[in-house]
């Protein structure tokens, strides 16, 4: 299994295993987040609607994901451009490891999206549920 399906996969399970339980001392009306904002706010760059929906750990794993990204795709442009026959690859492994890591960068952005779309829709899920409850005989 390549190293980036390894970490892609326990980035996944990590985001998905460690929930995070949110402390909000602020009325009802500031509770409900706006999706258009959390949008717009991971537009700017990885993790920001995370932020927003106050998912720190998840925002930061995705910024850091995305940095990694980054950081590898431009490594291997460079050995692309700079290729000579003394390397120790030939120049189409450099090629694929610079489209993979393009590839990654791109889906983290896209990823970052919509998890920060979706999350500002379900801010206020928890409480849809007790209201709607048909078994719930509190009222």
């Amino acid at each position: 299994m390549p190293r980036i399906v390894k970490f892609l996969s326990i980035l996944l399970c990590f985001s998905l295993v460690i929930s995070q339980e949110k402390t909000d001392f602020r009325t009802k009306e500031e509770q409900q987040k706006d999706p258009k904002i959390a949008l717009k706010k991971a537009m700017v760059f990885p993790g920001y609607g995370q932020t927003y929906n106050d998912q720190w750990w998840k925002g930061a794993l995705i910024l850091a994901g995305e940095v990694w990204a980054i950081y590898n795709f431009d490594q291997y442009r460079q050995d692309v451009k700079n290729y000579t026959p003394d390397f120790p690859y030939s120049s189409e492994h450099y090629i694929s490891q610079r489209n993979r890591f393009a590839w990654i960068a791109i889906g983290l952005y896209f990823y970052s999206l919509v998890d920060a779309y979706v999350e500002a829709h379900l801010d206020n899920f928890d409480q849809l549920v007790i209201e709607n409850d048909p078994l719930n005989t509190k009222e």
